[in-house]
């Protein structure tokens, strides 16, 4: 399997008052409930692009109504980059090994005196799908 390159969200898990649990749930379908706020649904819009540089770029669309001097504030403060014509927010680096993708979550500490493995699995799917975080990403 390929993983350079653009991935979507087609699915994402989201909080379900009525059973007190996480359920994954289309993007479509949470978009369109007006339950969730605009502010909720706009990681949604994300885009994570695998790049052969060894990192992985969250990403949104740069809105239409941004002046071009807030973009250059925000990309010099060092806490956004242009990535793909996007506005990438957060960068993980990651990693093929022993024919697995992994990336490095950045978790730090330890678990009953063993220090916490940062690097983790990329799960793919059966329909080349692949779980990244919370998110089931597809090729776009």
């Amino acid at each position: 399997m390929e993983i350079l390159g653009v991935w979507k969200i087609k699915t994402a898990q989201t909080f379900d008052a009525a059973t007190m649990k996480l359920v994954e749930k289309n993007v479509e379908d949470i978009l369109a409930d007006t339950s969730i706020s605009d502010d909720d649904k706009q990681m949604l819009y994300a885009k994570f692009i695998f790049k052969d540089d060894g990192f992985v770029y969250t990403t949104l669309p740069i809105p239409e109504d941004m002046p071009q001097e807030e973009i250059d504030e925000y990309i010099a403060s060092g806490e956004a980059w242009i990535v793909d014509g996007m506005l990438g927010i957060e960068r993980k680096e990651w990693k093929e090994e022993d024919g697995k993708f992994r990336f490095n979550s950045g978790t730090k500490g330890e678990v009953l005196g063993e220090a916490i493995d940062p690097w983790m699995d990329i799960a793919v799917n059966d329909d080349g799908s692949i779980k990244f975080f919370t998110y089931v990403l597809v090729k776009e």
